[in-house]
């Protein structure tokens, strides 16, 4: 992205065992973007590990983004929907009880999951998961949600995933506000010709699962390009992993909203 944010000092909370857990000092950095009102962003990150059998460690980590200067709860449940997490007050606070809540979840998962199978060499078995502002421009913020895990089997999971909230109406972007319409034939050739044009020598193209490319709702934007992530399996095999198709905006600015060409001083 063309104005990438750096984070304000992260406030972190950092698990050791279950039971010692204690929050560093704060130290939260106001930020001013693009002459924008005065944006405070904050972060909880929780880590920590159970031995739950003698052959078995699983360990939590999580990342929590904090948007103290951000007031508005339908934004605010937007923003935290992919984490399912849904709070009253979205306060550090209650932020970090509710990761907690979420770690000992996972816990008692893992050790129900022992009635069915217990591993007979020494593992770990691991979930993690990561929130990040990914840019703060014209308004629009993105946040990327990224995570991986590991609980036996092959191989591990991993996704990558993008929203982008409109700061002046309080609403997560859609892509019916981007483009005129999502439903059109002609995006299956866009999304194919640029799924090849950008593989380069990725081979990504080579796995390719799918005949047509739909659109999914995984995208963002800057002022130059809308982007799509699709992750694995959604459209090419696993070894591929996740594939991020670059369209430039002047190729398609036929296809776009008034709105989104106004804002966008397209």
């Amino acid at each position: 992205m063309k104005e990438i944010v750096g984070l304000s000092l992260i406030i972190s909370l950092i698990f050791v065992g279950c039971d010692k857990s204690k929050p560093n000092a704060e130290n939260t950095e106001k930020i001013t973007v693009n002459n924008e009102a005065t944006f405070q962003l904050d972060s909880i990150n929780v880590k920590d590990s159970l031995k739950v059998d003698q052959n078995l460690t699983v360990v939590f980590e999580s990342k929590i983004l904090v948007f103290p200067t951000l007031k508005n709860k339908t934004l605010l449940d937007s923003i935290y929907a992919p984490k399912q997490i849904q709070l009253s007050d979205y306060s550090k606070a209650n932020l970090a009880e509710a990761s907690n809540k979420k770690k000992s979840e996972y816990y008692e998962e893992q050790k129900s999951s022992l009635k069915d199978y217990k591993p007979e060499f020494a593992q770990s078995w691991f979930t993690h998961s990561d929130m990040k502002m990914f840019s703060k421009d014209n308004n629009f913020l993105t946040v990327q949600y990224t995570g991986d895990g590991y609980t036996g089997g092959a191989h591990g999971y991993y996704y990558e995933n993008y929203k982008v909230f409109d700061l002046k109406t309080n609403k997560t972007m859609q892509l019916a506000d981007l483009i005129t319409d999502p439903g059109a034939a002609i995006w299956q050739k866009i999304l194919m010709d640029n799924f090849i044009q950008n593989d380069g020598d990725k081979g990504q193209v080579d796995m390719l699962l799918v005949d047509q490319i739909p659109l999914n709702s995984n995208f963002y934007f800057d002022k130059e390009h809308l982007y799509f992530l699709y992750n694995q399996y959604e459209i090419t095999a696993y070894a591929a992993g996740p594939v991020l198709i670059k369209i430039p905006l002047a190729d398609i600015k036929l296809l776009l909203t008034d709105d989104f060409i106004k804002r966008q001083s397209l």
